[in-house]
């Protein structure tokens, strides 16, 4: 898997503390360079003449292929399991290395199915190819033995802490199709003297700024960025958790999840989530850029927990036990949404 803000680490902890014997084979595709002419020349002739698509993506893969080569080959035998992040990274060589090390072998993502389009001809080494937007379902039948809708998880191996500041907390990257999402809604709590705690990331933290124009506001590089178990020790000290729906797709983000294991209040602009069987109207507020009474009424009233068999249901050891049909186990799935 590529690193995503070191999520892997998390993932290989969680899997480590339900009992799972770890390889984790972390890659992250640079972008390719040409050295020399003949390097550019050669790349077009065992792409265009011998159609070898994935000439780049070998080449750039080959200096790591002998330490994963190492790692595998201390396996002894077929490894159980093989989970993926993103098949996109790996040349579909190494895919084939995998599907014969592994007896089940299963791509999880946060991305639609039309985003990964250019990578499903890869689909062949999965046995399950998991997706989480519900507006996929019905999608591709032609792989519908090996499309699995379900949602995200919370991590449910690390310890919760028992504090909280109070704030509204958003961390999350710059992105152009959030822009008036978060600007209206930051303004808007201002206005109506809410704590708000915003953390953004972009590849150009200044330019971020210019962009979004809002004060208070903790703009980082990406290269600055936290690892994803310091973002969950920030998200434990919040009070309210805001989550701003990327327009790319209508899968629920981990911060959704992270609300439900740290029984945490949301406040999100998916609309989609209230078809989910863990919302509750006092404990999750879908604010549609106008309904500030509503919002106001939310936040008086108390957060109500829920069922442990719900926080039990999304939590990573239930989740990873779903995926590879490890009874017991409570089923996942998306609900059934009517087309946009």
């Amino acid at each position: 898997m590529p690193p995503i803000f070191n999520i892997y680490q998390s993932i290989a902890d969680n899997l480590r503390y339900h009992g799972f014997d770890v390889v984790e084979l972390v890659y992250e595709e640079d972008k390719f360079v040409y050295t020399s002419l003949w390097a550019r020349i050669k790349k077009l002739y065992y792409r265009n003449l011998l159609r070898r698509r994935e000439y780049k993506k070998e080449e750039l893969f080959k200096p790591f292929l002998p330490g994963f080569m190492r790692q595998l080959d201390g396996i002894k035998g077929q490894a159980d399991y093989c989970f993926m992040i993103w098949p996109g990274v790996f040349p579909s060589s190494f895919m084939q290395t995998l599907r014969d090390k592994s007896k089940l072998m299963v791509h999880y993502n946060w991305e639609t199915l039309e985003f990964l389009e250019h990578e499903f001809y890869k689909i062949r080494y999965f046995d399950k190819f998991l997706f989480f937007d519900p507006y996929d379902i019905g999608k591709r039948p032609e792989y519908a033995e090996k499309l699995i809708p379900i949602t995200s998880f919370w991590f449910d191996c690390y310890p919760q802490e028992e504090t909280s500041q109070g704030s509204l907390f958003f961390i999350g990257s710059h992105a152009k199709q959030r822009i008036h999402d978060i600007r209206l809604f930051y303004h808007t709590a201002k206005e109506i003297g809410l704590p708000v705690d915003f953390h953004i990331g972009a590849p150009d933290p200044l330019k971020a700024h210019k962009e979004l124009d809002l004060p208070d506001v903790n703009y980082f590089a990406f290269t600055d960025a936290l690892s994803y178990r310091e973002n969950l020790r920030m998200v434990q000290r919040s009070g309210i958790l805001v989550d701003f729906l990327n327009n790319k797709h209508y899968g629920l983000s981990l911060r959704i999840f992270e609300a439900i294991g740290y029984d945490k209040k949301l406040i999100t602009t998916n609309p989609t989530i209230v078809h989910y069987d863990f919302y509750h109207p006092d404990n999750i507020f879908v604010w549609n850029g106008s309904n500030i009474n509503e919002l106001k009424a939310f936040m008086l009233r108390p957060y109500q927990p829920l069922p442990q068999s719900i926080k039990h249901k999304y939590s990573f050891g239930n989740w990873i036990n779903f995926v590879f049909d490890i009874k017991p186990n409570i089923p996942i799935s998306l609900p059934s949404l009517p087309k946009k």
